[in-house]
C-alpha cells in the first residue's frame, strides 16, 4: 500500500511522533479512559445495520477521482481491540483534532486529508489515512454521514472492532460506540468497497440538503 504518492498536501501528521502529542493537558494515559468505563474491553458491542447502496456523496465521487489510491480497498475484516490499537485511536484521533482549524468549505463541498483548515470531512478523511497507513484495513475505516440534533449534516470516522463500532469525531474528544452517539446515522461506505456507500437503517431516503458542521470543534 502507497498512499504517500500523489497526494495534494503533503503530511503533517506523521504516525511514529503522536505519540508524544498531549491535548488540553491530558496525557494519553489519561485520554485512554475518555470512554465509559469498561466499554472499550467489555462485551462486544453491535454494529450499524446497513441497507440497499445509495449516493456517494459528491464530494467523496471528486476525492476518488482525485486521489484514486486513497480509494482503493486495503486489507479486510475487522479490527482487534486491544489495549495498544486503543491507544492508536486515541492517539491519532486527538491529534488530527487539534490540528484542523474547523472552517466552512463555502460553494464547494471539498473533501480533502492533510489540510490545516477544514471541515468535518476532511478531519474524518486524515484520521482514515492515518490508520490506513499503521496498516489498518480500509474494511474496518468507514467514513460515515449523520444529522446532528440541529439538523446539521456532519461526517465522522466509525471504526469496526472486534467489540463494536466507534466513532472518531471532530466535535468530541471521546471515542464512544456508535450506538451512544445522539446522532442521526445517514449514510457509509460500504463493506469491501470504499466507493460505494449505503444507506443506514432509520436513514431518511430522500434528504434535504443541509449545512454542514464545520465551524465547531471538539469541546
Amino acid at each position: 500500500m502507497n498512499l504517500s504518492g500523489p497526494v495534494t498536501h503533503k503530511p503533517t501528521f506523521m504516525f511514529q511522533n503522536l505519540r508524544r502529542h498531549m491535548m488540553g493537558g491530558l496525557t494519553l494515559a489519561a485520554l485512554t479512559m475518555l470512554p465509559v468505563k469498561g466499554m472499550a474491553f467489555g462485551a462486544a458491542g453491535s454494529s450499524m445495520r446497513v441497507l440497499e447502496q445509495t449516493s456517494s456523496p459528491a464530494g467523496h465521487i471528486y476525492y476518488c477521482a482525485n486521489q484514486p489510491e486513497a480509494c482503493l480497498r486495503y486489507g479486510e475484516g475487522l479490527v482487534k481491540l486491544t489495549p495498544a490499537t486503543w491507544q492508536t485511536l486515541v492517539t491519532i484521533n486527538s491529534h488530527v483534532n487539534s490540528q484542523i482549524q474547523p472552517v466552512e468549505d463555502g460553494p464547494v463541498d471539498s473533501w480533502q486529508p492533510y489540510v490545516t483548515q477544514g471541515d468535518c470531512e476532511d478531519y474524518a478523511l486524515t484520521k482514515q489515512r492515518e490508520l490506513l497507513r499503521a496498516g489498518w484495513p480500509s474494511d474496518s475505516l468507514l467514513i460515515t454521514t449523520a444529522y446532528l440534533p440541529d439538523g446539521v449534516y456532519h461526517a465522522v470516522l466509525v471504526v469496526r472492532t472486534n467489540k463494536g463500532e466507534f466513532v472518531l469525531d471532530n466535535l468530541n474528544p471521546a471515542i464512544l460506540p456508535w450506538q451512544s452517539v445522539g446522532y442521526r446515522w445517514n449514510k457509509r461506505q460500504a463493506v469491501g468497497n470504499p466507493q460505494v456507500w449505503q444507506r443506514i437503517a432509520g436513514a431518511p431516503q430522500n434528504a434535504t440538503p443541509r449545512p454542514v458542521a464545520g465551524l465547531r470543534g471538539a469541546n
